[in-house]
């Protein structure tokens, strides 16, 4: 009632306006949307007026082709990407051939195909098992599956002391890959299949190793 101090029933337009912000400011009311939901349905609206505008635009049997192609464009990106990333599991232990049986030859070949594939961080991996696994059909390792790749630059190198720093490179980068979200690139795969063919042309100096034994 008029002089209660209530407020009245029928409010002019600053006393309206006033109440609505209030009301507004209301957490019930705020957006509870994450900010990759609100970008995802922005996203999503700009394409809806896109495929709007190119479907008046456009007759059907244009329109349908040119989804399909953008479609397989997305899957084939997806597809590629999922390719890039991904490495072989490693065992609990992280050894360096855990889990794995295949010979220094078939892990080239596979290390071939990854990197043909543009996997050049499984490629990478790859070649480096094939190294150790060539160690130890040569007998300059003991069969280990366990063995960390720093093992491997450690027991390699004596074997090969012109290319120590090379082994105990690969090694450290091994690591990086496999358990560190490093990304190999061509380059490096080069490096390590490289590496691996010549440590398989040189003559190991046993006769070094027997002395560092000593």
């Amino acid at each position: 009632m008029p002089g209660d101090g209530s407020s009245p029933l029928s409010p002019d337009g600053g006393t309206a306006r006033g109440w609505l912000q209030r009301e507004l400011a209301k957490p019930a009311y705020a957006d509870q949307r994450s900010w990759v939901q609100r970008l995802w349905d922005w996203a999503m609206d700009r394409l809806h007026d896109l495929l709007n505008g190119l479907g008046r635009a456009l007759p059907l049997y244009v329109l349908i082709p040119l989804l399909l192609v953008l479609v397989a464009i997305v899957v084939f990106g997806i597809s590629r990407l999922g390719r890039r990333s991904h490495v072989p599991a490693a065992g609990a232990d992280g050894g360096v051939l855990t889990g794995v049986d295949l010979s220094a030859a078939e892990l080239r070949d596979r290390a071939r195909r990854s990197a043909a594939d543009g996997a050049h961080s499984a490629a990478f991996v790859d070649y480096f098992r094939a190294l150790t696994r060539r160690g130890e059909e040569r007998a300059l390792l003991l069969a280990q599956p366990g063995r960390t790749a720093h093992e491997v630059g450690a027991e390699l190198t004596p074997y090969f002391p012109a290319r120590s720093d090379g082994i105990r490179a690969a090694a450290a980068f091994f690591d990086r890959v496999r358990y560190g979200g490093a990304s190999a690139t061509a380059d490096d795969v080069e490096r390590i299949r490289t590496l691996d063919r010549e440590l398989d042309q040189t003559r190991p100096q046993h006769a070094a190793v027997q002395q560092v034994a000593r």
